[in-house]
């Protein structure tokens, strides 16, 4: 991840308002993952989530990591560090700078890096019902998964994020977000199910479908990927 030391800088830049009694939680996975598109496999899978939210600010630093094996061959392998930072400034309106590094070994872009700013609003606030949606712009660089070759551009950058309290031990979430620029319309879906098993433990079944508008000959446009978790949360979230 050398020459990435940017997707630091929203973290850092949150940082000062941290007090001692600073609200951070977030929830550590292991699942096993089954995989269609470009790999078809069976994986182990790992992710890490750190929130923090202080009166305006909100950060989120999210890191995964997937490795699949096929007849004790690596198949499929895929790493993925993001970091956002926003701040509500009037209402339910808020400025976001948002970082992401994506790196796939078997994907239709072998590597991706953003950084995009924009604004973002909360169009319903719960308490069973929480709906973001965001409009940016920024940059990112990119590598083709055979030829290597590199590319950077512009983009426009939507998201969405829907969230559905059924129960008090349930609830599901979906996330949508577009990077589009003239070399390339990165898509992903994130549909996710959660089921509290006992006290902080969990179990959630996760579909991922990522699409690529522009991969080159014998890779395909679209991988998808579905994950049965089992996390444990730990911190305190507001609210």
């Amino acid at each position: 991840m050398q020459g990435n030391a940017w997707l630091l800088l929203p973290y850092l830049f949150a940082a000062p308002a941290v007090a001692s009694a600073a609200p951070w939680w977030g929830e550590a996975s292991l699942g096993v993952l089954s995989t269609s598109g470009n790999s078809e496999t069976r994986s182990i899978n790992g992710k890490f989530a750190l929130n923090y939210q202080q009166d305006a600010w909100r950060n989120v630093l999210t890191a995964q990591a997937i490795n699949t094996a096929d007849s004790g061959e690596t198949s499929g392998e895929r790493y993925l560090v993001t970091d956002k930072v926003d701040y509500t400034f009037s209402g339910q309106t808020y400025a976001f700078l948002a970082g992401e590094f994506e790196k796939d070994l078997f994907g239709g872009i072998r590597e991706r890096t953003s950084q995009t700013t924009g604004l973002g609003r909360h169009f319903l606030t719960g308490p069973r019902h929480l709906l973001d949606i965001e409009l940016g712009a920024g940059a990112r660089q990119q590598q083709a998964q055979e030829s290597r070759e590199k590319d950077s551009d512009l983009i426009g950058r939507f998201g969405l994020d829907y969230q559905w309290k059924l129960s008090d031990t349930s609830g599901i979430r979906q996330r949508v977000k577009v990077e589009s620029g003239a070399s390339n319309t990165f898509t992903e879906s994130v549909s996710e199910l959660k089921l509290y098993v006992i006290g902080n433990l969990f179990a959630s079944l996760i579909f991922t479908v990522q699409n690529n508008s522009e991969v080159e000959p014998g890779v395909k446009h679209t991988d998808s990927s579905t994950a049965v978790n089992f996390s444990y949360a730990f911190g305190a979230k507001p609210g």
